[in-house]
């Protein structure tokens, strides 16, 4: 290994994770005599290098640019595939058949299994060299041979929560020439794929520190490993108690490489709350805490969410526990921005990528408690009149407005203003009178002249449900958007660095409250854990009487919106593949909420409408992610998933 390979896997772990320092000792120290791989192992520096590689190329993430089929055109990820939202694209391939059907592809979401499992050969190897050496003490061993199994239990999660139980290895496997078959492995059960990202969290968390040095404070620490193993249980608990609710049959299923059995589940909720416990209980406020806001008013706790996943905080907010860090001048930026800022806002096209729906901006409260139906009539059925679009959003959740972009709401980036999003304009009042509609894309001709004056039908970020690339259901997500981007320009170019976040506090109280409400155990806790997060929103607290799994379900559908957890939750509670009446995919495909000007009155009404986007269809087979062909034939062993024949 040379000197100049050595700084780029340096350079490229420190432009992910930030490994400030790495490169600064290479411009201090020679490293001239690291230039083969066995003389990595004599070197503390270039062991240290391999463990940054490892954590740059071996971590693939639910993140930014991470869309179903590789291709930004589609914008399909677990968002827009959620429902939470639906990207916009008139291109989109949910989009262009609005009578049709959308069926989860065979592969939605797909891991390739061959780069998955040469990132666990990379780190099988690791760990026996690692243990070979004799330029580390037995504490540095520790600690890095523990990142190094958190780096792995992390891509065995990535596998378990697509595929089932896959092939669990944990030493370099080694060919013998003429002995293909000593190198087949059958799948481990979904259980033990669990078991073994859980048991390894439980092995190496001590092994790792609480807090560490700014110079790596990106690395995993022991919250992290605990993050995971807290999520990791809950996820298996799910699945064991409900996938009895399937009837997926075969082989995969008989010899449990899918579903978990369901006396399991108690045991996997336990842990869930054992590892939650040991942040929630053992860490906070000393290591972690919520991020909040010093002021109570609704518009302050709005932007106090917001900032929380702010390029402006860039992570640093006391809540993240593990997050993945960008840097543009390093060339590890992403593209996030600008496939999402608001249609006007856009620069040279793209934009618009993701549209919330009206039904997940419902989801949110009232601060009062209430439920968040927004108020369009009156209880005789007139339509209400509003001076703007924003006032319907009154007293509503402080997370809505800092997580979604409303029609009528300030536009707190680069060119300021207001988002402007209405669907057409009334010759009249109340409601009633001649409806005039957009029927093009915002920059397009969408006037209409009444008694004399010229009307725009759109607004500058939208209008149409049905042409072009603006917003189909009214909304924007701002969650993430980073507001002091000032460049929309050269989509290829990747210049967003705002933070992903991998694991949050946040997340965590909710999977413990979870946790308790399914072992219907310890609900005091369950209670006080839920309202941390309502308290920190600034709305109303429940109480004992009040509280159910449905609530705490409800309340991770908030919190968490956008955050990629959605889409996985519905796989886990077993709902996806159920009619979207019954909380399912199915037959999913979105509201817009369409503000109206009433040229009479100079106020506002709304309606509600349908975006010509297909109907989802999400098949019982779909819990489960295929198994390509050559995945197949190169290990004879490896039995398909149910649903997908051999």
């Amino acid at each position: 290994m040379n000197r100049n390979y050595l700084k780029y896997i340096l350079i490229g772990g420190a432009s992910i994770f930030v490994w400030t320092g790495c490169d600064d000792y290479l411009n201090r120290e020679s490293t001239s005599g690291v230039n083969t791989p066995d003389l990595i192992w004599q070197n503390p520096k270039a062991i240290t290098a391999v463990l940054a590689d490892m954590y740059d190329s071996g971590l693939k993430l639910d993140e930014f640019d991470d869309w179903y089929g590789s291709k930004k055109a589609n914008l399909a990820n677990q968002t827009s595939l959620s429902d939470e939202a639906t990207a916009s694209y008139q291109k989109e391939s949910a989009f262009d058949k609005s009578n049709s059907t959308y069926s989860y592809g065979d592969y939605v979401f797909n891991d390739d299994m061959v780069t998955r499992y040469k990132q666990i050969r990379i780190v099988n190897n690791f760990l026996l060299n690692i243990e070979k050496t004799s330029v580390l003490s037995e504490d540095e061993k520790e600690e890095l041979g523990a990142e190094a199994r958190f780096i792995r239990a992390m891509q065995y999660f990535g596998l378990v929560k697509r595929y089932g139980g896959v092939p669990l290895q944990t030493v370099p496997q080694e060919y013998t020439a003429g002995n293909t078959e000593a190198l087949y492995q059958a799948r481990d059960t979904e259980a033990a794929t669990y078991d073994f990202i859980i048991n390894e969290c439980k092995a190496i968390y001590e092994s790792l520190p609480e807090v560490r040095s700014s110079d790596a404070k990106y690395r995993a620490n022991r919250g992290t490993v605990l993050a995971l193993w807290s999520r990791a249980a809950l996820y298996a608990g799910t699945i064991a108690k409900y996938s009895k609710t399937l009837t997926l049959t075969g082989e995969a299923v008989s010899k449990g490489y899918v579903y978990i059995p369901e006396t399991e589940a108690e045991r996997y909720f336990d842990e869930c709350y054992t590892a939650s416990s040991k942040i929630l209980d053992e860490m906070v406020p000393r290591v972690y805490s919520l991020y909040k806001s010093t002021g109570m008013e609704p518009e302050e706790l709005a932007q106090n969410f917001y900032n929380l996943f702010s390029k402006a905080v860039n992570g640093d907010n006391g809540e993240y526990i593990f997050q993945k860090q960008y840097n543009v001048a390093a060339g590890k930026g992403h593209m996030w921005d600008k496939l999402n800022v608001p249609f006007s806002y856009r620069g040279d096209g793209w934009g618009c990528g993701m549209s919330p729906v009206l039904e997940m901006v419902e989801e949110f409260e009232y601060i009062d408690g209430t439920e968040g139906k927004l108020k369009m009539k009156d209880s005789g059925g007139k339509a209400i009149s509003y001076d703007s679009p924003y006032d319907i959003f009154k007293n509503k959740d402080p997370r809505l407005l800092g997580s979604v972009y409303l029609p009528g709401a300030d536009y707190k980036g680069y060119g300021g203003g207001k988002i402007e999003w209405i669907r057409g304009v009334i010759n009249g009042q109340d409601g009633i009178g001649t409806k005039y509609e957009a029927s093009a894309q915002p920059d397009k001709e969408n006037k209409v002249v009444i008694d004399g004056q010229t009307y725009n039908t759109s607004g500058k970020d939208g209008g149409s449900l049905s042409v072009g690339d603006a917003s189909k259901t009214g909304f924007y997500q701002r969650k993430f958007l980073d507001e002091s981007l000032t460049d929309y320009t050269d989509i290829d170019a990747k210049r967003s660095s705002t933070p992903w976040v991998v694991f949050r506090l946040a997340e965590i109280y909710l999977n413990r409250a979870e946790a308790c409400m399914e072992l219907n155990q310890h609900l005091d806790v369950a209670l006080k854990d839920i309202n941390e997060i309502r308290g920190r929103a600034g709305i109303k607290l429940l109480t004992a009487g009040n509280l159910t799994l449905d609530k705490v379900r409800h309340e991770r559908k908030v919190e968490l919106a956008f955050e990629k957890h959605r889409y996985w939750d519905l796989k886990r509670w077993r709902l996806a593949h159920l009619d979207v009446s019954k909380g399912g995919l199915t037959n999913f495909r979105g509201t817009a909420l369409c503000p109206y000007y009433n040229v009479k009155s100079g106020k506002y009404t709304f309606e509600t409408g349908v975006p010509e986007k297909r109907k989802r269809l999400f098949l019982e087979k779909n819990y489960y992610t295929v198994f390509r062909a050559e995945d197949l034939s190169t290990n004879p062993l490896m039995v398909q998933n149910p649903g997908y024949g051999n």
